[in-house]
């Protein structure tokens, strides 16, 4: 109960983006065995209606020696006063081997599903792979690059189905400016294959402040644009969050 207590919190919440972030998500590939964390939310806004959000997230990675595996799930469930319900969720999993003993040239394997009730997404269903290059591998700040392809299946709410092939791309540093404060942030580029002018770009940026050996506290940003012409979806969505994370 008290940690149920002490995982509650209160944020403002705007729209939800399209793109997952999984690189801020990362767990640390050099912690050998089972390591993970678990967050827990709840917010409540009052204005021209009220809205109470409820979410959970769990990160559960394995490492052993060039191999490294890991496990996010993440959802949110919102319900107004005049019981409309909205929900999205994620579930994402990662397999990375190491190619070199400078740790600098990874190769990755992912597969994502994914739904998004405010973004008319139904289901939507990811496998791909590619590369991953740390450009800066330094004890406080990390500068990696990452690329490669994916296959997506995608359900939209009333507008049908599709099939792609996209290019997946993204650019992440990390810096640890104190003990207990550090900033992460990220941007990706997915244009589809045949049609570099159709493409999603996310930024994420976030601030994390330690608390203790176990609780952190995190304020995040999120931009996702879409170029696509989809009635009813907004093409720019942006999220501003505060979290309380428990550590393990």
């Amino acid at each position: 109960m008290r940690f149920l207590l002490i995982t509650i919190l209160f944020s403002a919440t705007t729209v939800f983006g399209q793109i997952v972030n999984i690189e801020n998500k990362r767990l640390d590939g050099d912690k050998q065995g089972f390591h993970g964390s678990v967050d827990l939310n709840l917010n409540f806004t009052m204005n021209t209606k009220q809205l109470l959000q409820l979410g959970d997230k769990l990160r559960l990675g394995y490492t052993k020696l060039k191999h490294h595996a890991f496990i996010l799930t993440d959802h949110a469930f919102v319900k107004s006063d005049d019981d409309s319900f909205i929900n999205r969720g994620y579930e994402h999993v990662r397999y990375n081997y190491t190619l070199k003993d400078s740790g600098r040239i990874i190769y990755e394997v992912f597969q994502q599903g994914q739904f998004n009730k405010i973004q008319k997404i139904n289901l939507r269903l990811l496998f791909g792979t590619g590369f991953r290059f740390k450009l800066i591998d330094q004890k406080n700040y990390n500068l990696s690059f990452g690329t490669g392809f994916m296959g997506e299946y995608e359900e939209l709410i009333d507008f049908g189905n599709s099939r792609d092939i996209l290019s997946t791309s993204y650019l992440s540093f990390d810096g640890q400016f104190s003990e207990n404060i550090g900033m992460n942030t990220i941007s990706y580029f997915q244009p589809k294959m045949v049609d570099f002018g159709n493409y999603r770009f996310a930024n994420e940026t976030y601030l994390r402040f330690k608390i203790n050996k176990y609780l952190s506290f995190k304020v995040v940003y999120s931009l996702v644009h879409d170029s696509r012409d989809i009635p009813e979806v907004r093409k720019t969505n942006y999220v501003f969050k505060n979290t309380l994370s428990f550590n393990f």
